[in-house]
């Protein structure tokens, strides 16, 4: 019997959509990792001016809040928390909050900037989201706000809906959204494989149509960043070892000798600089139909 052709207008052809994209592994697959999050953990967001990060925090939650979502006694799931930046916004402005994150170092950070706070609302979760039961865990429909903001925690449809059947009144969610580029990623990535990266799309235009698709019709906007890494070589080498073997110990003394060979025609005074380019959409909706 003949198959139905799919049509934009079905949830379906967005999460087949999204599931091609997934079957194609790029330069920067390495970040669905629990091993790269571990190593990035401990010097994770040190290096940013605190001020600017300070104020585009400020800046989503004021959205959050014009739309009509208040703190004061709510109740959020931060996704991939990471060191409980947004968390420990939501709390101040007196939510209570599970931080959840698939790295345990991570939650540590999160922990030890968060524990001189006599008046935490954070309750720190480390797990991965992606096979969590939310059904044992008591977090169906349990939560006024699921926020889930740069993470590779969502990477696939069934991710995606997992936040929804979370939540029991809004979502936030904030991704790549076309091409990011990388040039150290992806310099170094033919450096370990041998061969050209494929090109990396992000999620955020698959997820934004699986939603309209599915009822929901979410306010959007989009977001071209742009920053410049400055790391010491030494650095380099180690992260990007972790990053490439996945926390194979076997594999990582060969793919750290390849990307010491390829960064050392690169270094300038034992550093290394790396721009990165890209857009992030964002989106947020209420469940309520």
């Amino acid at each position: 019997m003949k198959q139905p052709v799919l049509t934009i207008y079905q949830p379906e052809f967005w999460e087949e959509q999204w599931k091609s994209l997934n079957a194609v592994p790029t330069a920067f697959s390495g970040y669905g990792s629990k091993e790269t999050w571990n190593s990035m953990a401990r010097d994770y967001g040190r290096n940013r001016d605190p001020e600017d990060f300070e104020d585009r925090i400020d800046a989503t939650l004021a959205l959050l809040e014009k739309n009509g979502i208040g703190f004061e006694n709510a109740s959020v799931l931060d996704v991939g928390c990471g060191t409980g930046c947004y968390a420990a916004a939501f709390a101040r402005r007196g939510a209570r909050v599970v931080a959840l994150d698939i790295s345990e170092k991570m939650v540590g950070r999160l922990r030890e900037e968060t524990a001189a706070d006599p008046f935490s609302r954070i309750t720190p979760l480390i797990a991965d989201w992606k096979t969590l039961d939310l059904e044992g865990s008591g977090y169906v429909k349990a939560f006024d706000l699921v926020f889930a903001n740069m993470t590779p925690a969502v990477t696939n449809p069934a991710s995606f809906r997992k936040l929804m059947r979370a939540s029991k009144r809004w979502c936030w969610y904030r991704s790549w959204a076309g091409p990011r580029k990388n040039p150290l990623l992806e310099r170094l990535h033919r450096a370990v494989n041998g061969k050209e990266p494929q090109p990396f799309s992000g999620n955020f235009i698959c997820a934004w149509n699986l939603t309209c698709a599915s009822g929901y019709f979410p306010d959007c906007s989009f977001e071209t960043v742009r920053w410049t890494e400055k790391r010491q070589i030494d650095e380099c080498i180690g992260f990007y070892s972790d990053y490439f073997s996945g926390g194979d110990g076997a594999k990582r003394v060969a793919i750290a000798a390849k990307i010491e060979a390829s960064l050392s025609g690169i270094a300038l005074d034992g550093f290394i600089e790396n721009r990165v380019t890209g857009h992030t959409g964002s989106m947020l909706w209420s469940i309520i139909q």
